[in-house]
């Protein structure tokens, strides 16, 4: 099985590598910079008082320290200099006439060679040189291991107690005595469900954390002071108390959702031929849904996790910004807003290798649960 998930991985690096090419290229080729934002633009912070010229020539030696002014691909195309007056061309025009008539609408192939842009982020790439940020001269690396352990601990936390609390209302739902119980949480999980995701952030914070309603919660950020000699329970309680707000939104958010189909997917279980003969074997009831219609209800929830994870990792980029949490989704907010495509295109990367290591354990969970799928492989 640990053969069978290596191979998964591996057959994942040429979409990653493909898709990350995607993000760089289209990333270079948005109008404006970083740069021209700050250099060039007059009204900017930095050199709002110098002339023209010295706005121009800290913009090219900005350019050469960070390699922008280098070609962006191993080639490029461009247009031939249209002429200014097309020759009248007379019905026995050489041919020599007629191509340097229209060779101006024919793009012009120039070859750059390795000295490119995308050369050197990719040779960094493959020796874990992930390049600096344009926003703050840190390693791109460095940035992304300070936010990350706020955003590990959420979706990690969130994912945990969004599948616990969804095995437990799906079976619990799922008895025969609960049916006044499902026929009031059902509802309820739909009308949750249909809050967007930005309401219901907004919402927790008018009615959890505002002094004029109930403040039982911090209203955001990650607090100003921490003392040295905490011990890690000390640590985690005082880190909880911020982070129990952004966690409640993503449990609620995902929780209806994944509730509901695990709900479905028991409710097939329990009318499958197995359980109609451990109930006939005199197994209470509780026991024949955990002990055998549970593990054949994985299946569904196997591609339902797959996609949770990616869903949870778009959500933190949400709720990180609501909430002020210095995590991956706020550096990447704020990426976008100064245009700092170094650590906006590490980041994507980042969230691409999620997704592709998800679905990796994924497939390798449908090996582990359906012998069948074993014995193909096999």
């Amino acid at each position: 099985m640990l053969v069978y998930l290596l191979r998964r991985i591996l057959l994942a690096i040429p979409t990653i590598w493909l898709l990350g090419t995607l993000v760089f290229l289209l990333s270079r080729m948005l109008p404006g910079s970083f740069g021209e934002e700050r250099f060039l633009n007059p009204e900017a912070s930095f050199y709002n008082q110098s002339s023209q010229s010295s706005r121009e020539a800290a913009f090219r030696e900005y350019q050469q320290r960070t390699g922008q002014h280098l070609p962006l691909f191993y080639f490029s195309l461009s247009s031939y200099e249209q002429p200014q007056a097309p020759p009248n061309l007379q019905p026995e025009a050489t041919q020599e006439q007629l191509e340097l008539s229209y060779s101006y609408l024919l793009p012009q192939f120039n070859w750059n060679g390795t000295s490119n842009q995308y050369h050197h982020w990719l040779s960094g790439i493959l020796t874990g040189d992930f390049s600096t940020s344009y926003r703050t001269g840190q390693p791109v690396l460095e940035m992304i291991r300070n936010s990350i352990g706020n955003t590990f601990w959420l979706l990690l936390t969130g994912m945990a107690v969004t599948l616990a609390l969804a095995l437990e209302l799906s079976i619990l739902i799922a008895r025969k005595r609960m049916q006044r119980l499902r026929r009031l949480l059902l509802p309820s999980l739909f009308v949750v469900d249909s809050i967007p995701m930005l309401v219901l952030a907004l919402l927790l914070l008018v009615l959890l954390a505002n002094p004029d309603f109930l403040q039982l919660f911090p209203v955001y950020g990650m607090g100003y002071y921490a003392p040295d000699n905490l011990d890690f329970w000390q640590e985690l309680g005082q880190q909880m108390q911020f982070m129990a707000l952004p966690l409640l939104a993503l449990v609620l958010v995902n929780l209806p959702y994944i509730t509901n189909q695990v709900y479905n997917s028991l409710q097939a279980s329990l009318q499958a031929n197995f359980t109609r003969t451990a109930r006939a074997k005199g197994l209470p009831e509780h026991l024949v849904i955990r002990r055998h219609a549970l593990r054949n209800a994985l299946l569904p929830l196997i591609t339902i996790v797959s996609d949770f994870i990616p869903a949870l990792v778009s959500g933190s980029i949400l709720v990180e910004t609501i909430y002020a949490i210095p995590g991956i989704g706020r550096l990447l907010i704020e990426s976008v807003m100064a245009r700092d495509y170094p650590v906006l295109v590490a980041i994507i990367l980042v969230v691409l290798v999620v997704r592709m290591i998800s679905y990796a354990l994924a497939d390798t969970a449908y090996v582990w649960a359906d012998p069948r799928i074993k014995q193909k492989l096999a």
